[in-house]
């Protein structure tokens, strides 16, 4: 008889080519196993990056989206508050304020929205201008994140604004023709503007933001009164939500 280990169940004795399975068994796993893991991670995880990378992007275009709105917030209640004219600029293209200087942070670095302390109502210092030593608070480009719309082929029913939304602005001046920009009186309506400082009236300074990252539309509108809102645009579905 072969020699071998003794079975507690039976109390046979179990061949030695037995007992070697049952150790290597109880070893771990064996190269072929490993590998087949391996493989499975590593499938897994070739789908699981480029996902991850899109739900990045997508915060990150929300993000720019609430900071659009913030900014609208931020120049209604300073404007408010100072009895100041304020001027929100984005710019689609050039980056500049209505006379040609260009959107800059402290650094000089350019940057796509502005918000300007443009001082008093009918003041010298209310020109549109961005004059050295007034007050101006910035917003940062974000990577991956353009102007305009991916996939949109229309504004939420809500935007009434006379500009073309797909340069990244519905907003215009109070003659309808598209504008970069909009103010805030001191109490706190919007009214478009002409490049020559024209304000407008009351109800001219409707219209919207809109931001893209080939994956996601987003647009942040601004109401005749001063509130502002943001939506999201859904592709299977061809609407925008709020």
């Amino acid at each position: 008889m072969a020699r071998g280990l003794l079975d507690v169940r039976t109390g046979r004795g179990v061949p030695q080519a037995e007992e070697s399975v049952t150790v290597r068994r109880n070893h771990g796993f064996t190269l072929l196993e490993l590998v087949a893991v391996i493989v499975i991670i590593g499938v897994t995880a070739a789908f699981a990056v480029p996902s991850w990378r899109q739900i990045q992007a997508d915060s990150r275009l929300k993000g720019v989206a609430r900071s659009v709105s913030n900014a609208f917030s931020y120049a209604r209640s300073q404007a408010a508050l100072t009895e100041n004219v304020h001027i929100v600029y984005f710019g689609m293209a050039g980056g500049t304020d209505a006379c040609g200087n260009p959107l800059v942070d402290a650094a000089g670095n350019a940057v796509p929205m502005l918000v300007l302390d443009d001082g008093a109502p009918g003041s010298a210092l209310q020109n549109c201008c961005i004059d050295p030593g007034e007050n101006v608070y910035t917003e940062p480009a974000v990577a991956g994140v353009a102007w305009g719309t991916s996939f949109a082929g229309a504004t939420p029913a809500d935007d009434t604004g006379a500009g073309n939304f797909l340069t990244g602005s519905s907003f215009s001046d109070q003659f309808g023709a598209q504008t970069e920009w909009v103010a805030f009186r001191p109490d706190g309506v919007p009214v478009g503007f002409t490049g020559a400082c024209v304000l407008g009236q009351t109800g001219t300074g409707r219209g919207g933001i809109y931001v893209t990252n080939q994956n996601r539309d987003y647009a942040v509108l601004l109401t005749p009164l001063g509130s502002s809102k943001i939506h999201a645009f859904d592709r299977p579905s061809g609407t925008w939500s709020n």
